[in-house]
């Protein structure tokens, strides 16, 4: 909030028309009135979440500048008047989660410019990791008292994970995946990055996390070495991990946002092998998202109608 705020006191003018996007709140909003403002929209689809935030706005005096449109931003075709500024926090731990660039860019189509934008830049990273978690996740949930629930438990592998990644688990250094203008620029449709083979250790998944230039000066981070928010990091899950590999690892990241739920799909290849995860295939019956192996592979991991299989190649 103190990044936002100092962003927002940074961006909006004396006189301004804001809209706040995904307004919840609607304390962005109010920062915005409070910054000199002169009408604040605040979009939010929650009606409960709306009657919530005009007794928060009146409670704080701001009543009279801040109005609430109650409607999803996908089914917005106007604004009551032209807006200068968008200002959203519509960011997931992966800051593409939430849809930010599709929403800017909705509404951005219904101005006659381009407005001013809160945050103007976003950046996606990632890194390879061992989170051993994972896999005693995967064997926990694959038994419950003498019960077999490997069924349930072989959605692990393609369920991303909002969790806390630390530096010490990274096993090579951060790459940048993609770097755009909400508003400005499309919303990706893949992304991808390259490692060197990890010296020691099996990878257990890929962690991907932001870096938001709010304004000039002021940038809002949530990697695994900056302070702590309440984002985590999104982790895509590779189970049960992979083993060392002389050849690079490369990593391909379909993000989607569908009916304000985020879906990631993820491919990571290495040295003839391939492991890959995406939640529709929890969807679909009969799905299979195969590990294949090259003659000196150690394993193979197959996915079919949930079940998961192991067999070792020698």
């Amino acid at each position: 909030m103190k990044a936002y705020r100092a962003a927002i006191e940074r961006t909006v003018r004396p006189g301004d028309v804001v809209a706040d996007l995904g307004s919840g709140t609607g304390v962005l909003g109010m920062m915005c009135a409070r910054a000199g403002a002169a009408r604040v929209f605040c979009v939010e689809r929650d009606a409960h979440m709306v009657d919530l935030a005009r007794k928060l706005a009146c409670a704080n005096g701001l009543g009279d500048r801040v109005e609430f449109l109650h409607s999803r931003i996908e089914d917005l075709t106007a604004f009551p008047a032209p807006v200068d500024v968008l200002v959203s926090e519509t960011m997931g731990a992966a800051g593409l989660d939430e849809g930010i660039f599709q929403l800017f860019s909705r509404c951005a189509s219904l101005l006659p410019r381009l407005p001013r934008r809160v945050p103007g830049r976003l950046r996606v990273w990632a890194a390879p990791l061992a989170f051993p978690e994972l896999v005693l996740r995967w064997t926990l949930g694959a038994r419950v008292e003498g019960l077999d629930f490997s069924t349930l438990a072989a959605g692990l592998g393609h369920i991303p994970q909002v969790l806390p990644v630390t530096p010490a688990m990274l096993l090579a250094p951060p790459r940048p995946l993609f770097s755009g203008e909400p508003g400005v620029d499309a919303a990706p449709e893949r992304l991808e990055a390259v490692w060197d083979p990890p010296p020691s250790g099996v990878v257990d998944g890929v962690a991907l996390w932001f870096s938001a230039d709010l304004a000039d000066g002021i940038t809002l981070a949530n990697g695994p070495r900056d302070p702590d928010t309440h984002w985590n990091q999104l982790v895509l899950p590779v189970l049960p991990g992979l083993a060392p590999a002389a050849a690079p690892f490369v990593l391909e990241v379909w993000p989607r946002f569908v009916a304000a739920a985020p879906r990631w799909k993820w491919r990571l290849t290495w040295g003839g092998l391939c492991y890959e995860g995406d939640p529709a295939t929890l969807d679909a019956a009969g799905s299979v998202a195969e590990l294949q192996p090259s003659v000196s592979s150690m394993y193979r991991i197959r996915v079919q109608c949930g079940h998961w299989i192991m067999s070792f190649i020698s």
